[in-house]
């Protein structure tokens, strides 16, 4: 017999009923547009965008969302910043694109290389998959090797290289793999070394594949994971990679100015021999980039260099994102207060709701770092994504569309985040919609199944 959900029904009728321009959007763009949608609740539509300011979005019915994606986490101030904007209008009055080098590069390299641990050089690329795509391949020139090391739970771009997963249940010591989904080459699995995140086993595999490894690639935060207590083996994990001599790339994509304007590498005091950077950085603009040590990244300057590789893109350092950029990453470094702002507010947040499902014995946690946090919908311990069951998924999908319908946009990877915009009563209203939220979850009895 179907479990009754007067709640969960009642949400997504309103849901539903509110978004009629949503749906007819959705109705025509599937005729004519095929492209993934990170849809985040069980509606027969999605809902599309208009507009946003500050931590809050409007769907195309003019409904308002206090928004905890903000870009996949790439707008720290907020959106339509006004620094941002101002920095935009002034670039395009003087043209926005020229193909070669412009004046407009300098500034921001200069901000990456003095905010980031690491950065001896950089190099510009227009998205993160790019950055992690070309370090990659840096790292195979520079090595002559050609098998790169990557960890359970990660995300490293869409670029076939970082198409894998560990195959659920698989020991430790010797993980499965799996290509996410179909186009990728099965050549490449033997490339590619799975290695247990946050698990001795990794450093086994680390030295018994030393001769052969390119790089080791690991992310600042595990996005799907966000862990507080990384560090330990993120250094840990530095140590072994240079007593084997092999590169170790610490992919700062999403936590590269935003978990702290130094990054993982600044919070977790680690300093890779690589990093790759992308969202933050553009201010809201496509971009990417690489940075490191010197005598790695000169395999950069053409491939007349020693063990020189190709790179390249008609809009990589386009003026555009350059200003933008510069404009939100000057305004962070002259403003090291929003991260302090930022981490209060995580923390705060994290606090209540998980304190709330203790005192209610509800089933659900919420890991973050800093700004960045992920609901699981479990009460067994979280330490990486092989301790993760789904048993609780039509909890967390219901979870999400009462959040919706209160006003809280939370993407579809459930990977949240908050910026500076998010003020005190913005995260007493998401303490309040995330609580309230769970309470119908466990009133429909949605945790038993």
């Amino acid at each position: 017999m179907t479990q009754a959900t007067p709640r969960l029904d009642a949400a997504r009728a309103a849901m539903i009923d509110k978004t009629p321009k949503c749906r007819k959007i959705a109705d025509e763009r599937a005729e004519i547009l095929n492209s993934g949608l990170a849809a985040n609740l069980e509606m027969p539509h999605p809902i599309f965008l208009e507009g946003g300011r500050g931590c809050r979005v409007w769907d195309a019915d003019g409904n308002e969302y206090i928004d905890t994606s903000v870009g996949f986490g790439l707008h720290i101030l907020g959106h339509r910043h006004p620094v941002i904007y101002n920095a935009l209008v002034e670039r395009a009055d003087k043209g926005w694109m020229f193909g070669i080098h412009t004046t407009a590069q300098m500034e921001l390299a200069t901000l990456l290389a003095d905010g980031i641990p690491c950065a001896e050089r950089v190099v510009f690329c227009n998205t993160g998959s790019e950055a992690t795509m070309y370090a990659i391949r840096a790292a195979r020139g520079f090595s002559g090797n050609e098998k790169i090391a990557v960890f359970d739970g990660f995300y490293h771009g869409a670029h076939d290289y970082g198409m894998w997963a560990a195959v659920p249940g698989t020991p430790p010591e010797n993980l499965g793999k799996v290509a996410l989904g179909h186009g990728i080459p099965k050549a490449l699995a033997d490339l590619t070394v799975m290695l247990p995140y946050r698990h001795p086993a990794a450093f086994d595999l680390i030295r018994k594949h030393a001769g052969e490894l390119a790089l080791v690639m690991v992310e600042g935060v595990q996005s799907s994971n966000p862990q507080p207590e990384a560090g330990e083996f993120l250094r840990e994990l530095r140590q072994v990679c240079s007593e084997s001599g092999v590169l170790f790339m610490i992919d700062e994509v999403i936590t590269g100015f935003r978990v702290a304007y130094g990054g993982a590498q600044e919070i977790f005091d680690v300093k890779p021999d690589l990093a790759t950077y992308g969202k933050a950085i553009g201010g809201g603009m496509p971009v990417g980039a690489i940075a490191g040590r010197a005598d790695v990244m000169n395999v950069f300057t053409g491939l007349a260099a020693d063990r020189g590789v190709f790179s390249g893109g008609t809009f990589s350092g386009n003026p555009l994102t350059m200003a933008a950029g510069a404009a939100a990453i000057g305004y962070a470094k002259a403003h090291p207060e929003i991260y302090e702002h930022m981490t209060r507010s995580g923390e705060r947040l994290a606090a209540a709701v998980n304190g709330f499902c203790e005192q209610r014995q509800i089933p659900a946690q919420m890991k973050h770092v800093n700004s960045m946090f992920h609901m699981f919908f479990q009460a067994e311990t979280v330490d990486s994504m092989r301790d993760v069951h789904d048993r609780h998924k039509i909890a967390e999908k219901a979870f999400y569309l009462h959040a919706l319908n209160r006003g809280v946009l939370v993407p579809g990877t459930q990977r949240a985040f908050l910026c500076n915009a998010h003020e005190d009563a913005d995260v007493d209203r998401l303490i309040e919609v995330f609580t309230t939220s769970l309470e119908d979850v466990q009133a429909d009895g949605l945790f038993t199944h």
